[in-house]
Parts: C-alpha cells; sequence; structure tokens
C-alpha cells in the first residue's frame, strides 16, 4: 500500500518527468502504465537513498540543480549551494540547504509569500523544486 509521503514523492518525480511537457494537468492524463511503473521503480530508489540519509549516513552529491526558484538571483543560489556540491551529505546537509533557500526568500523581502522547497536525490545528484506561492 502507498502511503501518503510516497504519493507525494511520486508526484514530485511526475513532475521533474513532465516538466517540460507543458502543464502538469496535461502530463498527469498523458500518462501511461510504463512511465507510471518507472515513476514507481524511481520512488522505491528515491525512498532507499532518503532512508539511507535519514539515518545519518551520507550520500555523495556531485551536482546540485535548483529549479523554481524565480525571485532569487542565480547568484544566490550559487553561494548557498556551492559549499555543498562535490560533498558527502546527510539529511542536516540537505535541510540545511532548503532552510537557506527559504531564509533567502525572507532576507529579499518575501515574508508573507509561502515558499515550500522539496528535494530528491538520485544518485550522486541533488534536485531541489521551489514552489513559490502566488
Amino acid at each position: 500500500m502507498i502511503r501518503p509521503k510516497e504519493i507525494f514523492c511520486l508526484s514530485v518525480i511526475l513532475f521533474f518527468l513532465c516538466s517540460g511537457a507543458g502543464a502538469m494537468e496535461a502530463c498527469f492524463a498523458q500518462t501511461s502504465a510504463s512511465q507510471m511503473e518507472r515513476a514507481l521503480e524511481l520512488l522505491e530508489k528515491e525512498k532507499a537513498l532518503r532512508e539511507t540519509i535519514e539515518k545519518g549516513q551520507k550520500v555523495f552529491i556531485k551536482k546540485i540543480i535548483v529549479k523554481g526558484a524565480t525571485l532569487l538571483s542565480e547568484e544566490r543560489i550559487k553561494e548557498i549551494i556551492l559549499p555543498f556540491k562535490n560533498h558527502w551529505l546527510t539529511e542536516a546537509d540537505i535541510n540545511s540547504i532548503l532552510d537557506s533557500i527559504t531564509a533567502a526568500y525572507k532576507q529579499k523581502g518575501y515574508n508573507n509569500q509561502p515558499v515550500k522547497v522539496l528535494y530528491q536525490v538520485k544518485k550522486n545528484l541533488l534536485k531541489i523544486q521551489v514552489v513559490e506561492g502566488h
């Protein structure tokens, strides 16, 4: 049985898979059974990596990609993520990156705008998705 947290992670994975296809709704409508199986497979791998990280073990992160942070400059994002690239990271390290991104929004004066920062670990890649409120 898939738990709500796993459904959320699956949604994030599908979002990344569909980000080039236009509207998210159209992507979900066009998702085939094989795409869904692939997404579930990716979810299981993501779950295993998250469990590794949650146990305090480290994962080597070679590259970090941040998407959706339209209200922050690329330079500011680079300042935040640069110290973490090409390092072994724990869950606390990753949460520190997410917290720093959220804090950067507050420093820019976006206190009233809700910001959600999600992440996905895939091999040596950390993908961070910023969802800005409207």
